[in-house]
C-alpha cells in the first residue's frame, strides 16, 4: 500500500490539505512479511495510522513477520506518547517476528524503549533492532529460532 493521504485539523479545527504520511507497507503472505518503511520526522499518531492501516488491510493476517526501515526516519517520541502508543496495540497486535532496522542511535535508543514497554502487551515472536537491513532480513527468514510454526 502507498502512503495514506490524511487530512489534518489545527486546534481550531479548521481542515488543512491532505497530506501523505511518512510511511509505506507491503504485505507479503507468501513470505508471511510485512515490509514497513517510514521517512522523514515520525510521530506516535502516524505510528497507530501505520497499524491501523496495516489491520484493516485484507491481506493482513496475525503471525506476519514485520520488518520496519526506519534508516530515513526520525524517531524522537515523547515517552508519555510512546505509553500512548503501547495502549494502543495492547491486545491488537499479534505478530510474528519484528525487526526494527535505524540508521542513527537515536532510532537505536526508541526501538529498544519500545520493545520494553511492549514486552508485556504485544504479542510476537521476538524483536530486535539492527543497524543494517541485510542482517535483519536474514534474522527474519532464520527456521532455526524459536517461535516459528
Amino acid at each position: 500500500m502507498e502512503a495514506p493521504i490524511a487530512e489534518t485539523a489545527d486546534a481550531t479545527g479548521i481542515r488543512s490539505p491532505p497530506t501523505a504520511m511518512p510511511f509505506k507497507y507491503t504485505i507479503h503472505p507468501e513470505l508471511n512479511l510485512i515490509r514497513q518503511t517510514l521517512w522523514g520526522r515520525v510521530t506516535a499518531a502516524e505510528l497507530r495510522d501505520l497499524a491501523s492501516s496495516m489491520w484493516a488491510d485484507p491481506a493482513y493476517r496475525k503471525k506476519l513477520n514485520i520488518l520496519a526501515d526506519l534508516r530515513t526516519a526520525e524517531v524522537d517520541i515523547p515517552y508519555d506518547d510512546m505509553m500512548e502508543y503501547t495502549r494502543f496495540l495492547s491486545g491488537n497486535s499479534d505478530i510474528g517476528r519484528q525487526a526494527i532496522v535505524v540508521g542513527r542511535s537515536l532510532e537505536f535508543g526508541m526501538a529498544r524503549m519500545y520493545e520494553q514497554l511492549t514486552e508485556n502487551n504485544v504479542s510476537r515472536s521476538g524483536l530486535r533492532v539492527f543497524f543494517e537491513i541485510e542482517e535483519a532480513e536474514r534474522w527474519l527468514t532464520r527456521e532455526d529460532l524459536p517461535g516459528l510454526s
